[in-house]
């Protein structure tokens, strides 16, 4: 197993825009998969709060992609301000790990 594994967490504003960023990092090899799931979101925006549906992608990729995932999510986000984080995967289990590598570009 070559690198740091992570999970992305990405945020959409509507189901059609995070399909469509999932299908693109996918395309490209920036993530080796994702899950789609939405919710009602409440936040501080321009100082009121806001309250609105959302949808987050919760992806896999490896750390070298890191860059070009946000670069592609600022590309194709309508947010302002689009959600794009990630988190160490430190412990799991080697034929999920080898996944991630095998298709994550």
């Amino acid at each position: 197993m070559a690198g740091e594994y992570l999970r992305a967490l990405i945020s959409a504003t509507s189901k059609d825009e995070a399909e469509r960023i999932l299908r693109t990092l996918l395309e490209k090899k920036l993530v080796s998969g994702g899950f789609i799931f939405g919710g009602d979101s409440r936040h501080w925006w321009k100082g009121k709060i806001d309250e609105e549906p959302y949808y987050n992608i919760s992806a896999f990729a490896v750390e070298r992609n890191k860059d070009k995932i946000i670069k592609t999510v600022e590309e194709l986000s309508k947010d302002e301000v689009p959600l794009v984080l990630f988190f160490k995967i430190d412990y799991g289990n080697k034929s999920f790990l080898e996944w991630i590598e095998k298709n994550s570009g």
